[in-house]
């Protein structure tokens, strides 16, 4: 039985790979430990190509980042968007605007008849505007809170003489227009309300010295900032919270000294008179007080 297993063991033994075999299997063994090895190499540029891409990326996104940031850092004002009615008030107190639908409109406290407009206009629409209706006067209004540019229409209306139309500069390339109607309002305060203007985030400027206008198409100056107590076509009324004799006498000579038609006469106290030979017509302005009166005779329409 013995002899039988090694018989079977020897028999096993001749299975087994001959010394040739061997050798071929230890080559392809070799050779396929290098082609491993081989495939392996172009991992590392790679790497670096997806490093690269990656750093480019983070590059590109944090100057997004940073660009958001700064802006969101800048102050926003209320001029940076579309003009609305709560930004802007006046002195005028009893003259307020009104969102209507999508129309700003200006009424008189306890009076439902509208006496002007708030609109923001472009460049365009303001050339526009101003060649297309009947303006008399173009006017660019020194000293006043913000730079404007004053027109008077003519407008041949029942309730509506004369439409006062000031464009206030509000961003680079828009405006503000504000439109009053004379004699809903009284010129004076008209200007009452342009000279004590503010938009709200648009710092006004302030000046320190007295302002003077022209009411209509005359050319008599008007002390800006006066409050109508009575007004007829002989005489004017006018409450004048900032008059003293000082102004009053610096006022006088701006009327003596001024480009207008009007020629000093004589004076009695506070009361000064001047004529204006064009129609034949005498002025007396007296100050009494804070109240300054002003006292027209025509001449020419004498009987």
């Amino acid at each position: 039985m013995n002899k039988h297993f090694d018989d079977q063991w020897k028999l096993l033994q001749q299975i087994g790979p001959t010394k040739n075999q061997k050798d071929k299997m230890r080559t392809r063994l070799l050779k396929s430990i290098q082609d491993h090895q081989v495939v392996h190499t172009p991992r590392r540029p790679f790497l670096l190509k997806n490093f690269i891409a990656i750093t480019i990326l983070l590059l590109i996104c944090g100057s997004f980042l940073w660009l958001i940031l700064q802006e969101s850092a800048q102050p926003r004002t209320a001029y940076e968007e579309s003009f609305e009615y709560n930004q802007l008030s006046w002195m005028l107190t009893d003259v307020y605007p009104e969102k209507t639908g999508d129309d700003i409109l200006l009424y008189r406290k306890d009076d439902p008849v509208e006496v002007g407009t708030v609109t923001e206009v472009s460049e365009k629409e303001k050339q526009e505007l101003v060649n297309s209706l009947p303006m008399f006067v173009e006017e660019a209004l020194e000293n006043f809170p913000y730079p404007m540019t004053m027109y008077i229409e003519h407008v041949k209306m029942m309730d509506v003489a004369l439409r006062y139309h000031f464009f206030v500069a509000f961003t680079d390339e828009n405006w503000v227009h504000i439109t009053f109607d004379y004699p809903k309002l009284e010129y004076a305060e008209i200007f009452q309300a342009m000279s004590t203007l503010e938009l709200k985030g648009k710092e006004p400027y302030v000046h320190n010295e007295q302002l003077y206008v022209t009411h209509g198409y005359d050319d008599l100056l008007y002390p800006a900032g006066l409050e109508p107590v009575s007004i007829s076509r002989e005489q004017e009324h006018y409450y004048w919270p900032n008059a003293s004799n000082k102004i009053y006498s610096d006022y006088v000579d701006k009327i003596v000294n001024g480009s207008g038609d009007w020629q000093f006469r004589s004076v009695n106290g506070l009361t000064y008179t001047f004529v204006d030979g064009r129609f034949d017509t005498e002025l007396s302005i007296t100050l009494d007080g804070k109240e300054i009166a002003y006292e027209f005779v025509y001449h020419d329409q004498d009987e």
